[in-house]
């Protein structure tokens, strides 16, 4: 099974960069691509992949917790597309089904620094450890 992972948000905002950090720990395993934000030009990329691993931050839940995040509806005035948008449009432009994964840990530090706070990083290892079985 081809498969692509997406580590996005900022590396320059402590535990935002979770996302990033992941992607860069696995760059021997799987092919990757680290990126700020989601962007529409990412579905063409996604196309071409049988499975994809969306991994970010999450706000709304305790520092270092993984969680299931809910589909929330796009705004276009804002950086909020979703890995739902994402693979809807590949869907409907590119007319092909992907699997999915998304991983999502709980963010409490967003300072500017270029590090992840100790329940980030073990959250980091543990996912880590967990992507290279599959």
């Amino acid at each position: 099974m081809k498969t692509l992972l997406i580590g996005y948000g900022n590396a320059l905002r402590e535990d935002d960069g979770f996302g990033v950090f992941v992607a860069r720990s696995l760059k021997k395993t799987l092919e990757r691509i680290e990126i700020c934000q989601l962007a529409p030009e990412l579905a063409e990329i996604i196309a071409r992949y049988d499975r994809i691993i969306f991994i970010d931050v999450n706000v709304e839940v305790k520092a270092g917790v993984f969680a299931v995040p809910l589909p929330k509806a796009d705004n276009v005035l804002s950086h909020s597309l979703t890995p739902w948008s994402l693979i809807e449009m590949t869907r409907r432009h590119y007319g092909v089904n992907v699997d999915y994964l998304i991983f999502s840990v709980g963010g409490g530090s967003f300072g500017y620094r270029e590090t992840l706070t100790p329940p980030l990083k073990k959250a980091a290892m543990k996912l880590i450890a967990y992507l290279k079985t599959i």
